[in-house]
């Protein structure tokens, strides 16, 4: 009499069968390597776009801080003794709200980094500073986030040549990219009295042709407040280096995811 064994639709032939100890062994370790999951969700338009317009509304807000302080601002207990707003309190005003502007920009270009690195290398957000960092410490003492050299440097390295930060400079043009250098040397200057930043301060106000006499001490509340000297109130650096910044917004914008 014939037994048979009992049927198991859930057997399936060993894909090691047929191999020797050696080709059994070497695809044992490959298979225990596969991942089974799908590759993580790639970050949204919805989420740039958001990005882009928190950032563009604090753009308006220090466009609109700057025309209110500097521009028509008044001092005094009452309207009867107040009086108009002169330097060094326009000076200095014009450079703390740039400076506070120009923080926001470099945390706003991180973020469009971020969104690139996710996008094209398809990782998650908790990778992606071990990508555009250190593979140990991530994005920690990671600087320069707000100089336009460096984002197309690092866009070039980490996600090739016709990445949107690999071509940073022909796709914003020439005169916005360079306006983005300007107002990271202008940014660094406020942060450090001396060194590099004053020097590279000094040279690129020389190389504006500023004259010697008007040129010495000045500081960069002047420079953003007065200069073009030729310009209106509302189109001296402060609103140009504003104006860039809100250029690239709208080119990561219609670049990225």
């Amino acid at each position: 009499m014939s037994t048979s064994l009992p049927s198991n639709n859930s057997f399936k032939p060993s894909p090691l069968r047929g191999l020797g100890p050696a080709e059994s062994h070497r695809a044992g370790r490959l298979n225990s390597g596969v991942r089974t999951h799908m590759p993580p969700p790639r970050v949204t338009k919805a989420f740039v776009t958001s990005q882009v317009n928190g950032f563009k509304a604090n753009l308006a807000r220090a466009r609109d801080l700057y025309k209110k302080i500097v521009l028509h601002g008044y001092s005094g207990a009452s309207a009867a003794t107040a009086v108009r707003l002169t330097s060094p309190d326009t000076r200095d005003a014009a450079q703390f709200i740039f400076f506070e502007v120009a923080a926001k920009f470099e945390d706003f270009a991180k973020t469009m980094f971020q969104v690139e690195v996710r996008s094209r290398l398809r990782i998650t957000v908790k990778q992606s500073p071990f990508v555009m960092g250190d593979p140990d410490q991530g994005l920690n003492n990671k600087l320069g986030w707000g100089s336009p050299q460096k984002l197309k440097e690092r866009g070039d390295n980490i996600l090739g040549p016709t990445s949107f930060f690999g071509t940073l400079h022909p796709t914003l043009g020439a005169a916005t990219y360079n306006h983005l250098v300007a107002a990271h040397m202008v940014r660094n200057r406020i942060a450090h009295s001396g060194g590099q930043a004053q020097t590279k301060f000094v040279k690129h106000l020389t190389a504006e042709g500023i004259p010697t006499a008007e040129r010495q001490g000045m500081s960069v509340g002047r420079y953003i407040r007065d200069y073009p000297s030729a310009a209106s109130a509302t189109n001296k650096y402060f609103f140009v280096y504003l104006q860039a910044y809100e250029d690239f917004a709208d080119k990561a914008l219609a670049a990225l995811p």
